[in-house]
């Protein structure tokens, strides 16, 4: 499979002072001036992609224990993150099983700070400039198969968009090659779509993150999700992608379709439908990765691979019976 470049997101919300002032006495008295400022990095991993399997390796199998470590390291949390300045360690944290981590730091000045990230043994970097006194909010993506170096970037994310919402009319999101798409749902629904509303949202790389439901489509509305180029990533609280009545759901990404959700991955009531189309679809879901009622339908055979992560367990193979023994026959 061709690997574009991964997704690498870091979103950086703006710079917000901490004043903190000096005091003096009324009688022109010794003047007390506080020398260092507090700085506060809080930021969220929110993708990893593994470290290459080795060539003779299965697909399958290399799939599976990409997303374990996947598991392990983002999902799972215990990331060690470390904040140096100068070499010197002023700051550490251990990621929750959110990915979340916050780090309070000391700074006299504006001061180049390398942030570093222990996943299970593999450390990356990436060095950021931080103003004494300010507040850093990042969203971390890491490629570990990247160049050394390389595995950490910082992108500009100021267009990054917040929940959508569509009763009718249509909308299209289509951006240029190279350009990625961020939607933060803040805790409710990314996209969420009623009526005979129609989105059409195209991107390289597409993340819909802090959401409580990916994309929850109803009424008659469509909604398509492509990436002509790159990877698809859904986080969700509850279900990942959710459609009732007669809505759709196209979810089309060239690379890799990664679903993470804490109840069903994909459920479809009513005469709705959800479509997968990737080389690669994960599913990684608490309850059901796939859950449908009613006329619906869920088409994956688009999925050139599908992981299901925890996969679910084989039914007990039922133990034999032995056949009772004739009895003898008298003489």
């Amino acid at each position: 499979m061709n690997h574009s470049k991964k997704m690498l997101l870091i979103a950086l919300l703006g710079f917000i002072p901490l004043v903190l002032g000096f005091s003096c006495d009324g009688g022109g008295g010794e003047e007390s001036v506080q020398s260092t400022q507090t700085t506060l990095i809080n930021g969220q991993i929110t993708n990893i992609v593994s470290s290459a399997q080795k060539q003779e390796t299965s697909l399958k199998l290399a799939l599976v224990d990409l997303f374990t470590f996947i598991k392990d390291a983002r999902a799972q949390g215990g990331i060690l993150v470390t904040a140096m300045v100068n070499g010197i360690t002023v700051a550490t944290d251990v990621t929750d099983p959110q990915g979340n981590f916050a780090l309070s730091l000391e700074l006299e000045s504006t001061s180049n700070v390398l942030i570093q990230f222990d996943i299970n043994g593999n450390k990356v970097f990436i060095e950021i400039v931080a103003e004494e006194g300010s507040i850093l909010n990042i969203i971390v993506s890491i490629d570990l198969n990247a160049p050394k170096g390389d595995e950490v970037e910082i992108v500009d994310m100021e267009d990054a968009m917040s929940p959508i919402r569509c009763e009718t009319g249509n909308i299209d999101i289509i951006k240029d090659v190279n350009e990625s798409v961020v939607i933060d749902g803040e805790g409710e629904a990314c996209i969420r779509t009623e009526g005979n509303c129609t989105i059409l949202l195209e991107a390289e790389d597409i993340l819909l993150t802090n959401c409580e439901k990916c994309v929850d489509a109803r009424g008659t509305s469509e909604v398509m999700i492509i990436s002509p180029f790159g990877d698809i990533v859904c986080e969700a609280s509850e279900e990942g992608f959710k459609t009732v009545g007669d809505a759709e759901i196209l979810v089309d990404a060239n690379e890799r379709i990664d679903i993470e959700a804490r109840e069903n991955g994909l459920k479809a009531d009513g005469n709705s439908r959800i479509t997968l189309d990737a080389d690669t679809c994960i599913i990684d879901s608490l309850e059901s990765p796939i859950d449908v009622s009613g006329n619906a339908t869920i088409d994956t055979s688009g999925c050139g691979e599908i992981v299901e992560v925890p996969s679910p367990s084989p039914s007990p193979s039922p133990n034999p019976t032995s056949s009772p023994s004739p009895s003898p026959s008298p003489s």
